[in-house]
């Protein structure tokens, strides 16, 4: 089920169409990251190109947890000590490659 929430990006109202799991990733990630939700979403929203915001969150929210994981090993024994977040930035660029 598809939840629609209204955001403000870069100074503006919108709406998004996200399931439930997305947005509860999103609040994870503004926590880990110590970002408001609005600020990550005008993050993403200047970087997605021609795609639409919610496409782009989703994107965003999928190389974000590919990101993190692959710092671990199959047996999920970390490969290195945690670090506190993986970097939004990076994550963007990640998705602006594809």
């Amino acid at each position: 089920m598809l939840l629609c929430k209204n955001v403000v990006v870069n100074g503006r109202r919108t709406s998004m169409r996200l399931d439930k799991e997305t947005w509860l990733a999103l609040s994870d990630i503004c926590k880990r990251e110590n970002i408001s939700l609005y600020k990550l979403c005008s993050l993403i929203d200047n970087s997605k190109g021609s795609s639409g915001l919610s496409s782009a969150t989703r994107l965003f929210v999928l190389t974000y947890y590919r990101r993190s994981l692959a710092k671990y090993e199959v047996n999920m024994k970390p490969v290195v000590e945690a670090a506190p977040s993986y970097r939004v930035e990076q994550v963007l660029n990640a998705v602006r490659a594809q």
